[in-house]
């Protein structure tokens, strides 16, 4: 057994280096800078829509706060609460 591993392994050193390996080591760290540079972009855009949304949301808010209208008491029994049978009782 260990001669046949040892003749493989004989055989595997005396070939010769394939071509597609001497760039290995250059394709492995320009994919490593692209990824940073996607990942940075990434994190900018997000920061640009959360800015952006929060601008919406206030301005939305301040432009409609002009028209606004003060809520009315809300009744339990759905009814108009001046006509609620503990205020017709002090009557």
């Amino acid at each position: 057994m260990q001669d046949a591993v040892n003749y493989r392994l004989t055989q595997l050193a005396a070939m010769p280096v394939p071509a597609t390996l001497d760039a290995l080591e250059a394709d492995v760290f320009a994919t490593i800078e692209k990824n940073a540079r996607s990942r940075m972009t990434s994190r900018t855009i997000g920061a640009w829509s959360v800015g952006a949304a929060l601008a919406l949301g206030l301005f939305g808010g301040i432009s409609r706060g002009s028209g606004a209208t003060p809520a009315q008491a809300a009744s339990p029994i759905g009814i108009d609460a001046a006509l609620a049978p503990s205020t017709l009782l002090g009557r």
